[in-house]
């Protein structure tokens, strides 16, 4: 009965907050529908053919994991699963966590074990990171290469992005016994900050957990490589997307123009702490096309790529959710691993 009452508040939670981001943009909402009226109908439903294109890309990520522990899953559920992890990594602060947090308890309700489930969600953060970082490296040698700046907040953003990914690395690769002294200095602290002792069974829990799983990325390094050359797949997709909007205006623009624009515009959401990016994303894209030489073009046709990337694929992302966490689960079973057996 809590597991229940927890998945409906939780559901009811998602609902608002998208209803209010939808409530609070609703000015730039309606600027976005009228901008449709000067573009070409044919280069924006292809836009929006591509979008979900790329989400369905983005699953492969999950496919090509789950197939390799022994599992199958139907190929429009992994994609509602990809899509809902990417809304609720844009929609709230910290959102990445919340969409670990989603994908372990998704992959665990179907029968798959705790472990197998970080397994997954790690190598899809991870390849995700690393595929969005290599799209900000190539914008930056671009930019580089034809003498223009991008503003300091982008750099900003890249640099903490870089030190993050880097500080991560340095942390998971140390030895257990440095690990375990970590954790247990940490649960130090934090009992004589609440005044309360916390038991030391979540430590062990969690630094078992943690070996497995360095143990099963360390032997699955080829696997790693193809989902970034997935990952990457699915973001220039997204790129084709937004290139379509802007031949929707009549713009003379290539795909690397659009890569550059994008790869600018994620490491920047990466660090928004704003609902939704709060605007943020909308103005890197209009700024690194305008430098691009866009021309005035640059401001619909990247409010318009946001609302097909974004904003209306919000309610489809909300009632999957509802969809994925109240459907009635047969548990998966694995026929086979190339891993062998797993926790």
């Amino acid at each position: 009965m809590r597991r229940t009452r927890w998945k409906l508040f939780t559901s009811l939670l998602i609902s608002l907050v998208l209803l209010v981001l939808a409530y609070v943009n609703r000015a730039w909402l309606l600027e976005a529908f009228d901008l449709l009226d000067d573009a070409r109908l044919e280069w924006l439903l292809l836009a929006m053919g591509l979008i979900p294109i790329g989400y369905l890309m983005s699953a492969q990520v999950f496919n090509l994991v789950l197939r390799s522990l022994g599992y199958r899953m139907h190929l429009m559920r992994l994609w509602a699963i990809a899509l809902v992890a990417i809304i609720i990594s844009q929609s709230v602060p910290a959102g990445g966590v919340g969409s670990y947090a989603f994908l372990i308890s998704t992959f665990n309700r179907r029968g798959i074990s705790q472990g197998q489930s970080a397994l997954i969600a790690s190598l899809e953060t991870i390849s995700y990171v690393t595929a969005m970082l290599m799209m900000f490296a190539f914008s930056l040698m671009i930019l580089a290469l034809q003498h223009q700046a991008t503003g300091e907040a982008s750099y900003i953003a890249g640099s903490i992005a870089i030190t993050l990914v880097g500080g991560a690395f340095y942390v998971l690769t140390r030895p257990g016994a440095q690990l375990r002294a970590w954790l247990a200095r940490f649960q130090h602290t934090v009992s004589r900050l609440l005044r309360h002792p916390w038991k030391s069974t979540w430590l062990e829990g969690l630094l078992a957990e943690l070996i497995v799983g360095r143990r099963l990325l360390a032997s699955r390094r080829r696997d790693v490589i193809v989902l970034v050359l997935i990952q990457l797949t699915a973001l220039i997709t997204h790129s084709l997307g937004m290139l379509c909007v802007l031949w929707a205006f009549e713009v003379e623009a290539s795909l690397v123009t659009v890569i550059v624009a994008f790869g600018i515009a994620l490491i920047t959401s990466t660090f928004n702490v704003l609902p939704g990016g709060g605007g943020t994303v909308e103005a890197a894209l209009v700024a690194t096309l305008l430098q691009l030489g866009v021309g005035p073009a640059a401001v619909p046709a990247a409010i318009i790529f946001r609302l097909f990337n974004y904003w209306l694929l919000t309610p489809v992302a909300a009632g999957c959710y509802y969809w994925l966490t109240h459907e009635p689960v047969v548990p998966l079973q694995a026929t086979h691993s190339s891993m062998g057996d797993a926790p």
